[in-house]
């Protein structure tokens, strides 16, 4: 069966990146093709081309100058911060990107089946368009379409009367519909009209040893205390060098300013690391402090223990479907006292995924089966 994955824009998000590629093997290895549908990418350009000569001699003297030697002077530099995620993503994942007339129903024509997910695809917020997550760009044209671990990001409502109008038409027409938090069920009936079941993140559906074989190419990490935090503020650097000084851990961070744009900050501080770095990163850590829903994710998988700062503005409800069933919710880091020094049974967490799993596994060859 050829399958297209509608999901988010791969950029330089590691956890999007990898449940896109999570989700690609795992259709695979059940035997179909697979492509993920994506925007053509459009880098914007940053300056009036009159002036671009100016700009290049500017970054010519910062870069031999000023010691930013690794500024890019004649690339974009949106572009050259994500040549390592981009390389990952040429490497690993099946694109094909196309431009806005191109999102039409002829598509239907040309695929089996679509799946929507997994991430926040129906979070409007993360998706301008997200009628097209409804997929309405397929109109009401006679194609199998499932949902797998869509997420809402939130549990409350951040819709428009039009979007639920598109969402409530559309969804209609899928022959199955999963989600990724509980609330997402919820959520589903109330807005949509439409019956959910909750199954994990694709990432979740590959073994430790999936990961193991990129991690295994990337140098060794700098320390032994990964710290993944997407919103850094004075509190949380705060808490890291405590608690790192506190159990005589060296931390190490395993994300870049990739979304801070200063001018002062030096491009190397802006360029993403590869993946495969961060993943090494899970491997050679002995803690994780993050704020991220796929990084817990990863601490989960390669067995490490982690706390994770509670960021709402990102979405909670996601933490704690994650959390709450592997008895996991003392993990979060919030105003109040928290202690991590419990150790985590992983055996039972184990025990508990296994299952889990399963039928998600079994959701999808379901859905993709049923007419």
């Amino acid at each position: 069966m050829k399958i297209a994955i509608l999901t988010l824009d791969l950029q330089t998000n590691f956890g999007g990146i990898l449940q896109a590629y999570a989700l690609q093997t795992v259709l695979e290895r059940m035997g179909h093709e697979v492509t993920h549908l994506q925007a053509k990418v459009e880098y914007p350009p940053l300056h009036n081309p009159v002036v671009m000569p100016l700009v290049w001699c500017k970054r010519l003297y910062r870069k031999y100058f000023q010691g930013d030697s690794e500024l890019p002077v004649f690339e974009n530099p949106y572009k050259w911060a994500r040549k390592n995620t981009d390389r990952f993503i040429s490497n690993n994942l099946n694109c094909r990107f196309l431009a806005p007339e191109e999102w039409n129903d002829g598509l239907a024509k040309e695929y089996d089946a679509f799946v929507v997910g997994s991430d926040q695809v129906w979070r409007p917020i993360y998706t301008p368009d997200i009628t097209r997550f409804f997929t309405a760009f397929l109109g009401h044209s006679d194609i199998r379409r499932i949902a797998y671990a869509a997420s809402f990001g939130v549990d409350v409502n951040e819709f428009s009367k039009e979007q639920i109008a598109c969402g409530r038409e559309y969804l209609k027409l899928f022959s199955a519909i999963s989600v990724r938090e509980e609330s997402g069920i919820r959520m589903c009936k109330e807005l949509f009209d439409a019956q959910a079941c909750q199954v994990l993140d694709p990432t979740m559906l590959l073994r430790r040893e999936d990961y193991q074989r990129f991690a295994s190419t990337a140098p060794q990490s700098p320390g032994n205390l990964m710290v993944y935090v997407l919103d850094r503020t004075e509190e949380k650097d705060a808490f890291i060098a405590e608690f790192a000084e506190k159990r005589g851990l060296v931390p190490f961070y395993a994300n870049s300013k990739v979304e801070t744009w200063d001018v002062d900050i030096p491009a190397a501080e802006r360029l993403q690391p590869p993946l495969e770095t961060w993943l090494k990163g899970f491997a050679d850590a002995e803690f994780v402090l993050t704020d991220s829903f796929h990084a817990c994710v990863f601490s989960i998988l390669f067995h490490k223990p982690f706390g994770v700062f509670v960021n709402l503005e990102r979405g909670l409800s996601r933490i704690e479907s994650l959390l709450r069933p592997l008895g996991l919710m003392d993990r979060c880091i919030t105003d109040a006292p928290v202690d991590l020094d419990r150790s985590i049974d992983w055996k039972l967490i184990d025990n508990v995924l296994m299952p889990k799993a399963e039928s998600s596994l079994e959701f999808l060859k379901q859905g993709l089966n049923r007419i």
